[in-house]
């Protein structure tokens, strides 16, 4: 891999994983280039999702987390392979929490069957469906042929319980062969997965072997464009292996016959494109994906390079500001010999982003109390590298300060807490800029 001065350097392997860190002969995740240049090194950190027990603490193992960008195909991923039996087997991740995003399915859902005149017959297929929030919303919207295929077997069993047909395996071609056949499929569904995928080209040739001559295949990705005028470097995590500009994903589909023919920019997850793809030449390209092609010339390796320095500027705010609210007018009176308390910080949610951003920042226990979740499969860990206790949410123990970790949601979480607010409760959302909403 490429530095500054032209050297070339390797990472490592770890315990034995495959390739964690890189390699000598570690190449681009889609077009085996060599030409990789670094933009952002986020240190060793742990896996974000490897929430802890009492008696893991201080266990957990770190990985080199670090941003790269391809001078071919323009790329932007992480170097670092966690494998995927490893993230995703038993993921504790649940589509179904939030529900800004079970509206933003339904909204898709209906947007899709009427643009693509979708019957109830039709084969839908979610590749990485999770607890089967997104199929459920074209269920009911009228669309009863649907699958979700879903790594997760604890993850799985919700989707099952709520009656959506799941397969329970790594979505790929030998999947797409052996479970779905050839050109069975209208509609594939893709929402936060492309940027998982450890076997990126056979899932692509997975979905090309399957999709029907007249089918759409719905990407939506967290848009790179908006991680880097948001700031929100914390999407940067080691699940997430692949980071997308609308033109970086059509340099990846190109070679498998398959092309963006619509594409719009939405504000979900702070930011990201909903693309439609079809086998190349057989649908007109849409006026608002020409549009969204132009926007995307933006984000060049320049502005890539601004990015990265606005966060490297920024490592020590959060903290200072953190300290400053949690100890200010703390004072100790000596004559009587009695203290004022700190403030108490809690961390609303407990997402795998936070950690990013809490270790990148040196932001632990000390600092915060602890993070309240309504996710029962995290309730009673702790987060990996800081060790903050996860608690379910009680509106009877509230803090003085909420660092709103889920801050891609924060519409609807400052609207869920307007309440807390109006008694003195203050949210700091982080990004862009560090911001407390307050009565």
């Amino acid at each position: 891999l490429k530095k500054e001065d032209g050297s070339i350097y390797c990472g490592k392997n770890v315990d034995g994983l495959g390739m964690v860190g890189c390699s000598p002969n570690w190449k681009c995740r889609n077009c085996k280039s060599e030409n990789l240049e670094l933009v952002l090194d986020l240190g060793d950190q742990p896996w974000c999702n490897d929430f802890l027990t009492k008696e893991q603490i201080g266990t957990e193992k770190k990985y080199p987390l670090r941003l790269f960008r391809c001078e071919e195909c323009e790329l932007l991923q992480i170097d670092s392979t966690i494998p995927k039996e490893i993230m995703f087997g038993d993921h504790c991740y649940l589509s179904g929490t939030t529900y800004t995003l079970r509206e933003h399915f339904l909204k898709t859902a209906k947007e899709n069957i009427e643009q693509f005149d979708l019957k109830s017959e039709d084969l839908i297929v979610d590749i990485g469906g999770n607890d089967g929030t997104q199929m459920l919303q074209y269920k009911e919207a009228g669309i009863s042929n649907v699958i979700n295929i879903e790594c997760s077997k604890r993850v799985s069993e919700i989707s099952i319980k709520a009656g959506v047909k799941t397969l329970v395996e790594y979505f790929n071609k030998q999947c797409a062969e052996n479970k779905l056949g050839e050109s069975k499929v209208k509609l594939f569904n893709a929402s936060g997965v492309f940027f998982h995928l450890e076997e990126l080209h056979s899932v692509i040739e997975g979905i090309k072997y399957s999709l029907s001559d007249d089918g759409v295949l719905i990407v939506q990705f967290m848009y790179a464009g908006a991680m880097v005028d948001n700031k929100n470097f914390d999407t940067i995590y080691h699940e997430h292996l692949c980071y997308y500009t609308i033109q970086s994903l059509e340099n990846l589909l190109s070679p498998y016959g398959l092309e963006i023919f619509d594409a719009y920019y939405s504000k979900i997850h702070s930011g990201s494109i909903i693309s439609k793809i079809s086998h190349t030449g057989t649908r007109k390209k849409t006026q608002r994906y020409e549009d969204s092609l132009e926007k995307d010339k933006k984000y060049t390796k320049e502005r890539l390079i601004e990015f990265a320095k606005e966060i490297e500027s920024s490592r020590n705010k959060l903290k200072e500001k953190l300290t400053e609210l949690k100890y200010e007018g703390v004072h100790v009176a000596s004559d009587f010999g009695m203290s004022q308390n700190p403030k108490k910080i809690y961390a609303y949610g407990a997402p795998a982003k936070g950690n990013t951003l809490l270790n990148y920042f040196g932001i632990d226990h000390t600092l915060i109390d602890k993070a309240v979740e309504i996710n029962e499969m995290k309730i009673g860990s702790y987060l990996p590298g800081s060790h903050i206790p996860i608690v379910k949410e009680d509106p009877n123990d509230v803090p003085d300060y909420y660092l709103l970790l889920s801050h891609n949601f924060a519409e609807e979480i400052i609207h869920k807490n307007k309440k807390l607010i109006f008694d003195g409760v203050k949210f700091i959302i982080p990004f862009p800029e560090i911001k407390i909403i307050e009565r």
